[in-house]
């Protein structure tokens, strides 16, 4: 495929995680590429967790019908967590050396391949042995990155253990946030799944052709020039800051809210606990009842279950009718 001008077309292809926080930037940057004259293939991992994901994804592909969809299906396995996030990112980790055969029959051939933060260990050594350039999306802040990077060297040396809570956690002598910006199951003594993520994929990311950051410039200069100086790491890999990635014309659409509009500025508050928190009826109940007594103005995401696949109960039976009155609501 080549463009008018003659010359070769980039084909890249993308592969993102589970859950919405790690497959809304893929969409986003997906969108973003084809805009910019790159052949698109989407590696969609199959099945996906939830339908939320699913319905992203059809949108993507209904928006972009020149993005080439390749459907990843996943080898079964064993749950080794109750978190069907942390499942579904294993599960894709252990098929994949079936994406090696995948890859090399894409055609034309890749330019180069883009994966989630959480795959690094797995795929980085596929991409290796086709001598593919494997890019690294980092799904989250670069404040966050300086942690993740340097997380195997400060596990090493005991620098979380004994930390009071005003401590800002350090390495080489380099600050790199307060504790209390740390996710509590990285400061536990015991084992977890969270623990074993970061060691592991830090340690393989390193080893990327590059990792893409969904930040910018200006807003986090110092952690950038923190990660690129080599004071995070001695010797990272590039790291380019290609934020903020904005919604595309479909999900914009899908996901504005009118109501927004006819507001003061300054008078809204958002409520969100993200895509991965679910809280329980009861204590949906009783912040439904907080925000509406406040007086305030808010939009609230609401989070039934874990998964949504699970979710057979319609919202007004757990927040109640009144909320839409005061404030606007939006299913998760």
């Amino acid at each position: 495929m080549s463009s008018s001008g003659g010359r070769k077309l980039a084909h890249v292809a993308l592969l993102p995680s589970a859950g919405m926080g790690h497959l809304t930037p893929f969409l986003r940057l997906a969108a973003l590429l084809v805009a910019r004259n790159v052949q698109v293939t989407f590696i969609t991992p199959h099945p996906t967790v939830s339908l939320t994901e699913s319905r992203a994804l059809s949108t993507l592909f209904a928006s972009f019908p020149q993005i080439k969809q390749k459907q990843f299906h996943l080898l079964q396995a064993e749950k080794n967590s109750s978190d069907p996030f942390f499942n579904h990112i294993e599960l894709i980790k252990s098929s994949g050396h079936l994406l090696s055969p995948l890859l090399s029959a894409l055609t034309p051939s890749l330019s180069a391949f883009i994966t989630d933060m959480t795959l690094a260990s797995a795929v980085i050594p596929i991409t290796q042995a086709i001598s593919l350039p494997n890019y690294v999306l980092f799904t989250s802040s670069a404040k966050m990155m300086t942690l993740f990077l340097s997380y195997p060297a400060l596990a090493g040396s005991r620098a979380l253990d004994d930390l009071e809570e005003t401590d800002v956690i350090k390495i080489r002598n380099l600050e790199l946030m307060p504790k209390s910006l740390v996710p509590p199951p990285l400061l536990q003594k015991s084992d977890n799944l969270l623990k074993k993520s970061f060691m592991e994929e830090s340690g393989k990311v390193i080893e990327s052709s590059g990792i893409l950051v969904n930040t910018f410039a200006s807003f986090e200069f110092e952690s950038l020039g923190k990660i690129s100086g080599g004071e995070v790491l001695e010797r990272p890999p590039a790291v380019v800051a290609i934020g903020p990635l904005p919604p595309y014309d479909s999900e914009k659409s899908r996901s504005q809210l009118a109501w927004l509009d006819d507001q003061p500025a300054g008078s809204v508050l958002y409520v969100s606990f993200g895509s991965r928190t679910a809280l329980a009826r009861d204590q949906t109940r009783e912040l439904g009842v907080g925000l509406i007594t406040s007086g305030s103005r808010f939009v609230w995401v609401v989070k039934n279950n874990i998964v949504d696949k699970e979710d057979g109960q319609e919202l007004e039976e757990v927040i109640g009718h009144e909320i839409d009155g005061e404030g606007q609501t939006k299913r998760d």
